[in-house]
């Protein structure tokens, strides 16, 4: 196993003595560095590090695991150095985005670069809403594909400048034979009744949720919460459950899963956008153009 990312998580997991404080120090989430110390595990099929209510140990395995780690890395920057002036060609770009944002829009423009060229390679940093604009901000990332944020006027940020926006509705997805699945618009007040599956905590699209739920005096209570919209999809497939979903994350293969999506048609609901973002001053480089050319076309903006 020689993926770097996941090795120089470990080394972060080692050096913080925390899976979160590494997550944020790499700027990717909780559940991504988890995921990645989780598969070294099962590969290696040893536990790597204890654990506890203040934190995580290495074990006599993970230490040895951390040692390979450190030969790997190094051993990958003597190489790209050997390469010389092709390492130098090869271009990264860096586009931090949403789970649900970058396994969308993001994914199709990044495919769409790369069938066109060879010198652009893109490192993607996941992470929620607000926080995405501080990684744009602090320069840690080139691009920022993310939604509006209720209450935060993303474009007047120091350091951060506004390539385009579109809307983006929301809607709900439900199983085709869902009591609501015909009808050619809901309000939140027709799905209170039924389980609810949204995005984490702290997302913008969930805040909204959130908000009208409490204007409908409910209480807002997920059944289930995911990042992921293929996977929240299937969750919902063959059950009464209602996904909450904003337009452009909504999987293609809706129909194929047994799925539909009505819009939602609440007051507030609909005063959304998806930014294309980028560190102020730009950059100037062909394939940072490239990128965003790509991103406006998978918004539909050209």
């Amino acid at each position: 196993m020689t993926d770097l990312r996941s090795l120089k998580t470990l080394l972060a997991v080692v050096e913080y003595g925390s899976i979160h404080l590494a997550a944020r120090a790499l700027f990717v989430s909780h559940s991504t560095a988890s995921r990645q110390i989780k598969t070294f595990e099962e590969h290696y099929g040893t536990t790597l590090f204890d654990r506890s209510a203040s934190g995580v140990v290495p074990t006599g395995q993970g230490l040895a695991l951390a040692d390979f780690a450190r030969r790997m890395i190094a051993e990958s920057e003597l190489l790209s150095d050997s390469f010389g002036s092709y390492s130098r060609a090869t271009e990264t770009i860096t586009i931090v985005t949403s789970t649900g944002l970058g396994q969308t829009v993001v994914a199709d423009a990044i495919n769409d670069v790369m069938t066109t060229t060879d010198r652009v390679q893109v490192s993607i940093i996941d992470t929620t809403s607000l926080e995405a604009v501080q990684v744009l901000k602090n320069r840690q990332a080139d691009l920022c594909v993310n939604f509006s944020v209720p209450g935060h006027d993303l474009v007047s940020v120091p350091g951060v400048r506004r390539i385009d926006q579109t809307p983006a509705r929301n809607f709900a997805v439900f199983d085709k034979k869902h009591p609501l699945s015909q009808r050619a618009t809901v309000r939140i007040r027709d799905l209170i009744d039924f389980p609810i599956a949204t995005l984490p905590s702290g997302n913008s699209a969930r805040i909204r949720i959130e908000q009208a739920v409490r204007a409908q005096g409910q209480v807002f209570s997920p059944t289930i919460e995911a990042t992921c919209p293929v996977l929240t999809m299937r969750a919902i497939a063959g059950t009464t459950m209602v996904a909450m979903m904003a337009e452009r994350t909504i999987p293609d293969n809706l129909a194929e899963a047994g799925c539909t999506a009505v819009e939602l048609d609440d007051p507030g609901l609909d005063d959304r956008s998806i930014q294309i973002l980028a560190a102020d001053p730009l950059r100037e480089s062909d394939g940072l153009d490239m990128m965003i050319k790509s991103l406006r076309r998978s918004l539909a903006l050209q």
